[in-house]
């Protein structure tokens, strides 16, 4: 197999292989409840149609080895559009080779042909792997993303609190 790796925008035919590489994020994440692989593609599906997202994967001869996605916003408190990177996923045989390296050059690339002012990233708080590998590549941990769950999953890891739904109410 040739090492040489192309970095592409994804497409619609691409989708059974990332499913591929999805079901490979699921088995690393600590909190997978609610997590559908079926859904998760056509989310995906639906990003590879969107104007305001991108999706790459890293190309290995016929075999998608990686991908990575992210979207464009603009903000009150930026000067130009900000991008944030959701899923950045390589395959486990793969990882190591800087595949995960060149879907994030690509994707600084593109936010640098939009104009961003930034890209930040989001990952799991518990998956220091991935924090180690994006400071790595020079980004700092300068925030923090809170969540709120809006979907009830049975035992959901953030029930909305009976406060908040009152305050909303």
């Amino acid at each position: 197999m040739s090492n040489e790796i192309r970095i592409e925008p994804a497409q619609e035919n691409d989708l059974p292989s990332i499913k591929l590489l999805l079901v490979e994020l699921m088995e690393a994440m600590t909190d997978t409840e609610g997590f559908d692989i079926d859904r998760s593609v056509e989310n995906c599906q639906a990003l590879i149609q969107s104007p305001l997202q991108y999706v790459f994967v890293a190309r290995q001869e016929n075999s998608i080895v990686g991908f990575i996605n992210f979207s464009t916003r603009k903000t009150v408190m930026h000067p130009a559009s900000s991008a944030l990177i959701d899923e950045l996923i390589v395959s486990e045989r793969c990882r190591g080779m800087g595949i995960g390296k060149l879907l994030l050059r690509t994707v600084v690339a593109k936010c640098r042909d939009l104009g961003c002012c930034e890209v930040e990233v989001s990952t799991e708080k518990s998956n220091a792997r991935a924090r180690r590998f994006y400071k790595a590549c020079g980004f700092e941990e300068e925030a923090i993303l809170l969540e709120l769950d809006l979907i009830d999953s049975g035992a959901s890891r953030n029930p909305v609190s009976p406060l908040f739904s009152d305050l909303c109410n």
